[in-house]
């Protein structure tokens, strides 16, 4: 989810997750979506004074959400950790970019200062979700996975079809029997990495639906391992990477 140094939440394994057997029927034209992501180093000793900062604006977001103006947010910290890599993360979903402007007035006016401060690197993405699902939900539990990919030059239109032939119709039966809580698959709509960057972020309600998920594309792999091959041979392996996280807290309208 392009070479980002990031370290969010949640998704799927790179070259497994287009291995589906059989194409979708063509879907509606999706509305559009921005996803805005923040990304935190916080150093270990401080992770309880940032996380609690982070708690103080939930309210603020449920009226965000309660109003329309967001679809959806979360916050995470990292489960798989590296040695300069971010520990924290906070994310915003909204139909118009208007959405996310509002919501980043209004969080500026929250008291975190001293917590972001003790922050030794932050980062922000601001994302065009080609493809969202999810369901009405509010919680402090489950985990979110992020895959990042990068489109061989002239392939991105290609694995946007493979996404939406092959891998989201399983991600929709997961929102559908709840053990997905939401997914976004994005691409940079404000350019801080080169062209061609591609992440995959799920949020699952619990450890059951990252099995649940695992042992699906293990099943499409052996089904349809031409897929598998395809896909890859429109990525640049080498600059894929993976994400896990634990939700903090969370909620979908």
């Amino acid at each position: 989810m392009i070479k980002r140094r990031i370290i969010i939440r949640g998704a799927v394994c790179a070259l497994g997750i287009v291995a589906l057997a059989a194409a979708a029927p063509a879907r509606a034209q999706e509305p559009t979506h921005y996803t805005y992501v923040s990304f935190w180093a916080v150093p270990r000793a401080q992770w309880t004074a940032f996380e609690k900062s982070q708690a103080e604006t939930n309210s603020i977001l449920e009226g965000l959400v309660a109003d329309g103006t967001l679809v959806c947010w979360g916050s995470a910290v990292a489960l798989v950790h590296t040695e300069d890599g971010y520990t924290h993360s906070d994310w915003l979903v909204s139909d118009p970019r208007a959405g996310i402007v509002k919501t980043l007035d209004a969080l500026r006016n929250v008291g975190r200062s001293q917590s972001l401060v003790n922050t030794t690197k932050h980062r922000d993405v601001m994302l065009h979700s080609i493809a969202h699902g999810g369901k009405t939900a509010r919680t402090t539990s489950g985990y979110i996975r992020v895959a990042f990919w990068e489109a061989k030059p002239g392939r991105g239109d290609n694995v946007e079809e493979i996404f939406k032939k092959y891998i989201q119709p399983d991600l929709d039966a997961g929102v559908a029997d709840g053990s997905v809580l939401m997914y976004n698959f994005d691409t940079e709509q404000v350019h801080t990495d080169a062209p061609g960057g591609y992440n995959l972020a799920v949020v699952y309600a619990g450890g059951d639906g990252l099995d649940k998920g695992a042992a699906t594309l293990a099943a499409r792999s052996k089904e349809n391992p031409a897929a598998a091959e395809a896909f890859g041979a429109m990525i640049d392996n080498e600059a894929h990477r993976d994400t896990l996280s634990k939700v903090l807290a969370f909620q979908h309208k």
